[in-house]
């Protein structure tokens, strides 16, 4: 009975937390000023478009900027609409074809609105060949950028995001998708953002956005082959069965986490897998032969006397076996060469197939964005930390990946905002644990 309370209790608190959010966002909806300024136009000479939502303030981000360029130098006609304002010195005329500054109201899907809207009344849209639609919550790495940028205009993959989202539904993730020029003129596209209805709550945005916008675009490609992203569970299996280094290493490109999608650690994963651990404890059975045998030999090769402990290595171990010591499973990952033992074949194929789970947990960027950083792709979620997906160790481990030119300001960036689940008092901490903020 204590239990049904506690839910009827979440579920009434989540509801009221719900309609107050709702209601100033409806407020905002009517207190803000509307408004949408286009400060750059150039004429659309036809070819590929990028729709870029942009959130800054007074001067656009460094590797905002290494993205316009990138996308310029491969010939790509850049869209930005900014729900901030930068100051008229600062905006990059010269590597923007249209910049549209809007009102800050319904997050990145108003800018992507007002985008959309742009193009559709000024008939961009008839000599679009493909067009990428992106945001600017994810930190635009130097690394694989080129080959990313490429990768998204050139594929002739209808619909194709970088990553994908298993919560609740699946999706791509709406901060990078890229479709054909067909789907940019479907009506059905078109009508979509037509009657997009605007809002400041998380939730409906997800909803009424990333949700819709991903089960339309699934209705309007040809096959199901035609819907995927880039990023998905077959690249990273494949990586993982032909990169010897990126599977023996892949222990150090596992989240730790903070509250949210926790990862077991790597030795609490063998300690609780009855495969793995067999595996561990032969490998550990082995070393301890070998030094045993050397214990062995030294006493033979001396005229000290025997002690009585060297004649049953495992004694005074038998207890401490229990334990799964990180150091001497690292040694194991990455000394055990599975290639070249065919008995080891089970473990790698045991060890894949978890990690696989863990990789299709919810959203993939998300948690798994050390492997798929260190895999190519060049975008890393900002809300790392106020998600509480990674702590700083994480954080940190990204910030080593990265060019040196980046790394500060990456660590600004991500340092920003701290996990909310720590750091946020009051209403916003409720709204927080409740998806709304």
């Amino acid at each position: 009975m204590k239990r049904y309370a506690n839910i009827f209790f979440r579920l009434l608190i989540k509801t009221l937390i719900y309609c107050y959010y709702g209601i100033l966002s409806l407020r905002d909806s009517f207190k803000i000023k509307k408004y949408t300024n286009v400060l750059v136009s150039n004429d659309f000479p036809g070819g590929k478009i990028m729709l870029l939502a942009l959130y800054e303030k007074s001067t656009l981000r460094n590797d905002t900027k290494l993205l316009i360029e990138e996308a310029k130098s491969q010939g790509i006609f850049v869209i930005g609409v900014n729900t901030l304002k930068l100051k008229p010195e600062n905006i990059p005329a010269e590597i923007f074809d249209v910049y549209i500054e809007k009102d800050n109201y319904g997050r990145d899907f108003g800018s992507y609105k007002a985008g959309m809207k742009y193009i559709f009344d000024n008939k961009l849209d008839v000599a679009c060949e493909r067009m990428l639609i992106i945001n600017d919550s994810v930190f635009f790495s130097i690394k694989g950028l080129k080959e990313f940028v490429y990768r998204l205009f050139n594929d002739q993959t209808e619909v194709l995001g970088a990553t994908e989202n298993s919560q609740h539904s699946h999706h791509l993730g709406s901060f990078c998708i890229a479709v054909t020029g067909n789907i940019v003129r479907h009506e059905r596209f078109k009508q979509y953002w037509l009657n997009y209805k605007l809002s400041n709550v998380r939730p409906l945005v997800i909803k009424r956005g990333e949700f819709a916008l991903s089960k339309l675009l699934k209705s309007l490609v040809s096959t199901e082959q035609q819907f995927k992203s880039i990023y998905n569970i077959s690249f990273i299996e494949k990586k993982l069965r032909q990169d010897e280094t990126f599977f023996n290493n892949y222990y150090y490109y596992r989240r730790e986490g903070e509250r949210a999608w926790y990862n077991q650690t790597i030795t609490s994963l063998f300690k609780s897998d009855e495969i793995l651990n067999s595996y561990f404890r032969n490998f550990l059975k082995g070393e301890k032969s070998k030094k045993h045998e050397l214990k062995m030999q030294s006493f033979l090769n001396s005229d000290v006397s025997f002690p009585s402990s060297i004649y049953d290595p495992d004694n005074k171990e038998e207890k401490e076996d229990q334990k799964i010591d990180y150091l001497e499973l690292i040694r194991f990952l990455t000394q055990e060469n599975v290639e070249s033992n065919i008995y080891l074949k089970q473990l790698k194929d045991r060890l894949i197939s978890l990690y696989l789970d863990e990789f299709t947990l919810g959203s993939q960027i998300h948690i798994n964005c050390l492997a798929l950083h260190h895999s190519g792709l060049p975008i890393i979620k900002l809300d790392l930390l106020f998600r509480c997906v990674c702590n700083i160790s994480d954080i940190i481990k990204l910030r080593d990946q990265l060019s040196e030119s980046q790394r500060e300001e990456f660590m600004t960036l991500m340092t920003s905002r701290l996990c909310g689940d720590r750091f946020l008092v009051g209403l916003d901490r409720l709204a927080y644990q409740h998806g709304i903020l």
